[in-house]
């Protein structure tokens, strides 16, 4: 049997979503996602592209990434790769193809500078933010290959059929509404303090999200506002990846934090999702004090991640 790798080809795009599909259970894909998220990427190449083939037949298939264009105010990040995407189909694992995908993948990422490899967590077009910990196959396989442990994060959600304020939530949104604070769906009037707001405290990328969902028409639906003294203090989105259910990013205005307006806003989108009657809501990344915060809104943890990254020697 005759054991090959190949830089991507579109030919090959059908075989390997077929074997992406048997390969990875709890992410599977379809050729449109596939397309817009790693063909259609600006930074895409096909030479990091690695699509493992056993007689001809696709069996793995290995996405490396290194920024070509810079991406908002991070650049082009020239340290960094990344592989977001890995997998050998499951009668051809334990034979050394997957080792081997990954040191040419490896190899071709330090060749085009990177001295740094993160596994999954690309911006802006990632899958999942770290390797599942459902594919404990992959768990071992990354850290044999020298993978280090960074963090864990989760993903998070709740279904809305039966969804209502908490009494919490309810008397804090009187109090806050008695100081002035009013808690409002988008609209056009403040998109100026909106986006002040991101760039100055949440940096380019919640900018980003904030302006495609203005520029799509889709904020009025999608975007909710904290605003005092005709001033927005706090917002929050969802959809920004088009997905209906998908919440975040959310962010508080710093001297107005930790006074109870991120829960109110959180169950205001709820109940606006609830009338729309998307009844799915979901994070896809999450960890930490806002995990905590979820948790206290009746969200609860479905995938659990371990976030890698590896350093190449010199």
């Amino acid at each position: 049997m005759t054991f090959t790798i190949e830089k991507y080809c579109q030919h090959r795009c059908d075989e390997i979503i077929d074997c992406w599909n048997q390969s990875l259970p709890y992410d599977p894909i379809s050729k449109d996602r596939f397309m817009y998220m790693i063909v259609f990427d600006q930074n895409f190449d096909q030479e990091l592209a690695l699509t493992a083939l056993l007689d001809n037949k696709v069996i793995g298939f290995c996405l490396g990434m290194k920024r070509k264009y810079p991406y908002l105010t991070r650049g082009l990040e020239p340290e960094r790769g990344w592989i977001t995407v890995m997998f050998v189909a499951e009668p051809f694992r334990k034979r050394g193809y997957g080792s081997k995908m990954l040191e040419r993948c490896e190899s071709l990422l330090k060749q085009k500078g990177a001295s740094q490899i993160t596994l999954a967590a690309y911006s802006p077009n990632y899958f999942t933010p770290g390797v599942d910990l459902q594919y404990t196959s992959a768990i071992s396989f990354f850290e044999k290959h020298g993978y280090a442990k960074k963090d864990e994060c989760v993903s998070m959600a709740r279904d809305l059929y039966t969804f209502q304020f908490s009494e919490t939530v309810k008397q804090k949104q009187i109090s806050l509404e008695k100081e002035g604070i009013s808690f409002i769906p988008y609209r056009e009037y403040y998109m100026d303090s909106l986006l002040e707001l991101t760039a100055a405290q949440f940096g380019a990328g919640w900018t980003l999200d904030a302006m495609r969902l203005i520029s799509h028409n889709d904020a009025s639906k999608t975007i909710m506002l904290v605003v005092q003294n005709d001033k927005v203090i706090g917002f929050c989105m969802r959809r920004i990846d088009g997905n209906d259910g998908r919440f975040g990013p959310i962010g508080i205005s710093e001297e107005y934090r930790n006074k109870g307006l991120g829960g109110v806003l959180l169950e205001m989108q709820m109940k606006e999702m609830q009338k729309q009657a998307v009844y799915s809501f979901y994070c896809l990344w999450t960890g930490g004090a806002a995990r905590r915060f979820y948790e206290r809104h009746g969200l609860h943890v479905y995938r659990t991640y371990n976030m890698y990254r590896k350093d190449l020697a010199e």
